[in-house]
């Protein structure tokens, strides 16, 4: 064997000796990307005939909730571990996904009789294999991206990543004479502990070194094992990555969180700063100054053929929101604000809070709130904010606009060019597509994919029985007095324990219980999205 393909087979026996679940990311779903790419005036496919392909698939958890809702489309996984392929093509037989095909394969080993595609992710790869697999990325991306195609690549950033690179210095130091990948990740979390608790106060990177460390330790071991104690991982700068990808024919479009770019959302006083610095410079020295300012570690990029480059908007237009559907989810928190009597404050789930005393934002979150799994369109979000007139509608819209842009900012913001499949039937509940399946699945064996709604986030299933019995069952064929008879005779039999522990076996006039448990069950579903 060449060293690259002793590599690449040390890469593979690791991914295959400790496999790990095969998760969506809500930032890389075509639906996300053709959304982002549009605010920067990009047109790309639509998604109920695209062709998708992702690189490092593992077992096609980041692309089963995608071939499940658009049935039409052409999805194609690879990966180089034959284990975890697998396991998803398992899983994929067992949801009946017919246009999912997951094939175990080198990116290096890719050509034109794959085809071209709409839309190519790359996630989690780019920064954890050898130079020539990089190479072989943004080549993929390049040649096999369609005309009007967007491509994703996610990968290790400097400066952030400085402190990182100590930490992972440090933990295969000590487990570097370890000889299966429990003792490596038993060492590895030893000189953890000593950088989260054991490092002298006259260590001038204490406090970086720590806060990395702690940032860490809750991961799990399959994300510490593939991040930190591979054999490769290669951050860059920036502007090391556009050079690369100037150089394979690529033009970088934007992140695929783009309020992450708005230094405005560091302070006044980085802004100021950013912007004295910057006033002349080109966009991709504005992100490495914003990266030096904030010490970003990650980049998740999107990226177009080189040719597209003068179609790209030197920002995200705000008024490309007014075709786009929406979703936010965000908590309501008490009023402890003694300084701002009046203000209402939210909390997102990226856990950035919002106060406000804008009586039409407010209105608008809770109607999100309300609505959600599902979205509202921009003329709904305008009634939502104020009745619309010939006289008030401009002003409506972009107070809206301003809105929307404030839940952007703070992370909360879910937006599509196309509407999210979710409908309104509550006389007969259902799951969202492959969702019952992969809950029915998963009850009876162990899975190496995750569970994920209709906008590409992961969803923690409980693991309840009860919870599972009646998610098995929301195939939209059972009214709720149904469903509440079946989940009060399984209780009354033994069959089912309550979740509170209730003694319900040979119980008579359980349909209260019954109907409290059931109302719970689905009212969690809906917050996490997989109940239609």
């Amino acid at each position: 064997m060449t060293e690259p393909d002793l590599l690449n087979q040390a890469i593979s026996d690791t991914y295959d000796e400790t496999p790990y679940t095969s998760n969506a990311f809500a930032q890389t779903a075509p639906g996300h990307l053709r959304a982002v790419a549009h605010l920067y005036g990009l047109d790309s496919a639509p998604l109920e005939t695209a062709r998708v392909l992702e690189l490092g698939s593992a077992a096609g958890g980041n692309l089963i909730p995608f071939a499940a809702a658009y049935p039409d489309a052409d999805v194609v996984g690879i990966d180089l571990s034959p284990e975890q392929i697998a396991a998803g093509q398992k899983i994929v037989q067992q949801l009946g996904l017919r246009n999912l095909d997951l094939r175990a394969l080198s990116i290096t080993d890719i050509d034109d009789s794959l085809g071209k595609f709409d839309y190519i992710i790359c996630h989690g790869v780019f920064s954890w294999v050898p130079p020539a697999v990089r190479e072989a990325i943004l080549r993929v991306c390049r040649d096999n991206l369609a005309p009007n195609g967007i491509a994703y690549i996610s990968y290790n950033t400097y400066p952030g990543w400085k402190a990182s690179d100590v930490l992972r210095d440090a933990m295969q130091l000590n487990s570097f004479a370890a000889t299966t990948p429990a003792e490596k990740l038993k060492k590895a979390r030893e000189m953890l502990q000593l950088m989260e608790f054991g490092l002298a106060p006259s260590n001038p990177m204490r406090e970086a070194l720590r806060q990395a460390a702690n940032k860490l330790s809750p991961h799990p071991d399959h994300y510490l094992f593939h991040e930190y104690l591979e054999t490769i991982n290669s951050p860059c700068y920036f502007l090391e990555f556009i050079a690369n990808i100037q150089q394979a024919g690529l033009a970088y479009v934007s992140d695929a969180q783009p309020e992450g770019s708005f230094a405005s959302n560091y302070g006044t006083a980085t802004a100021a700063m950013l912007s004295s610095m910057s006033a002349d410079a080109d966009r991709t020295m504005r992100e490495q100054y914003l990266d030096f300012a904030v010490g970003r570690q990650f980049r998740q990029s999107l990226l177009v053929h080189a040719e597209r480059a003068p179609q790209i908007l030197d920002r995200p237009e705000a008024n490309y929101f007014g075709a786009m559907h929406f979703a936010a989810q965000l908590i309501a928190e008490p009023d402890r604000d003694q300084a701002n009597p009046g203000h209402r404050h939210f909390r997102a789930p990226s856990g950035v809070g919002l106060a406000t005393h804008d009586a039409s934002l407010v209105a608008l979150i809770e109607a999100l709130q309300h609505a959600w799994p599902a979205p509202v369109t921009f003329d709904e979000a305008c009634t939502i904010t104020g009745s619309k007139s010939p006289h008030t509608g401009d002003e409506l819209e972009h107070a809206t606009l301003l809105h929307l842009v404030t839940l952007l900012n703070c992370g909360a913001l879910r937006y599509r060019r196309e509407s999210v499949g979710y409908t309104d039937s509550p006389a007969k509940p259902k799951l969202i597509p492959a969702a019952r399946e992969l809950i029915e699945a998963a009850s009876q064996q162990s899975l190496q994919v995750g569970h994920s709604n209709l906008w590409h986030q992961m969803v923690n299933v409980s693991a309840d029985p009860a919870a599972r019995y009646v998610a098995v069952l929301l195939d939209g064929s059972l009214t709720q007095a149904e469903l509440r008879t079946k989940l009060r005779d399984a209780l009354t039999s033994g069959h089912l324990p309550h979740p509170d522990g209730l003694a319900l076996k040979g119980a008579r006039n359980a349909d209260p219980v019954a109907q409290a448990l059931l109302v719970r069950i689905l009212a969690a579903l809906r917050v996490g999205g997989l109940l239609m």
